[in-house]
């Protein structure tokens, strides 16, 4: 049909990292702040995505979302990734990260709602008591969610074969050959940065930054309900990070990282292997290489014509 093509060239033109990226972050700020960052214009225009909030609108986008996935899987290259026993997970984390995120924000837009006319969190409303007994409650309500989670396992093993390849060959490696999923946002990382620094400095700066948040983050609010205007700025930090850096790496990593770690659309089949890529360097490499060669050039240039010296 000619408007599935269309929308699947629209999706793939979309689908460029450049282009991803920019629409991620611009979407992330404008549902996060809806009217509430920017000049007044930018505040109208994004004003009336505070409506995603509402449980009604929010579950015609995910029913509009989940069509399309739906519908996208009738494509054969489509469902050949999507449905590989190690990336359905990573499909569902997609959808399972978007709705919790949803309510988490749209719980603590509430509680904000309720402390503007004076009314206590809703949290606080619900437990009544703030005793709650280890049994039954807490232990009845842990064995429930082991029993059904079980099941759920069970059912998966049965008619999702498990991901296992043959014996590695050093004659014959996988291409392409991907990390698990939760280190393809470092893999993805190693196409824009140098070994060092997307392997060593990044990770590492990671892991200070969660060991420093104790001792940055001393607001007391927040704790054991949900908010958003008494934390406003440590919240957006933590999803910028999680969401549009982390997942969005693992997404592109997953789903659009074909052979020779080349871009490919979501409805692109992957037998088609592309041209590789030109060769680069990086900068820390031929910086100095660049330096020393102009700085040698100066030299000889100054000794021999002082007057019409190029300018390098």
């Amino acid at each position: 049909m000619p408007v599935l093509e269309g929308l699947k060239h629209l999706v793939n033109w979309l689908s460029q990292p450049s282009y991803f990226f920019l629409i991620t972050v611009v979407v992330f700020f404008a549902v996060v702040f809806p009217g509430e960052m920017g000049p007044a214009w930018l505040r109208r225009l994004s004003g009336p995505l505070v409506a995603v909030y509402r449980p009604k609108v929010a579950a015609l986008v995910f029913a509009a979302l989940g069509l399309l996935f739906f519908l996208s899987c009738f494509d054969a290259n489509f469902s050949l990734i999507v449905g590989k026993p190690d990336n359905v997970p990573i499909a569902a984390m997609i959808f399972l990260v978007a709705f919790f995120v949803w309510l988490a924000l749209h719980q603590a837009r509430g509680n904000d709602a309720r402390a503007a006319v004076g009314r206590p969190p809703l949290e606080k409303e619900e437990s009544g008591d703030p005793k709650v007994m280890v049994w039954p409650d807490l232990v009845y309500t842990e064995f429930l969610c082991m029993i059904l989670w079980t099941i759920f396992l069970i059912l998966w093993s049965i008619f999702l074969k498990a991901p296992i390849e043959e014996p590695a060959n050093p004659a014959k490696t996988p291409n392409p050959s991907k990390a698990p999923w939760y280190f393809l946002g470092l893999q993805e990382m190693l196409v824009y940065y140098d070994p060092w620094i997307a392997g060593v400095l990044l990770p590492g700066l990671i892991i200070l930054g969660l060991c420093a948040i104790p001792y940055i983050d001393k607001n007391p609010k927040g704790n054991g309900y949900y908010c958003f205007k008494d934390r406003k700025w440590e919240i957006t930090i933590f999803l910028f990070g999680f969401v549009v850096l982390w997942v969005w790496l693992i997404i592109i990593g997953t789903f659009l990282r074909g052979p020779n770690w080349d871009i490919y659309w979501p409805w692109e089949s992957w037998l088609i292997h592309k041209a590789p890529p030109p060769r680069t360097c990086s900068a820390p490499t031929i910086l100095p290489t660049i330096i020393a060669c102009s700085g040698w050039t100066s030299m000889r240039c100054s000794a021999s014509r002082p007057i019409n010296c190029p300018t390098i």
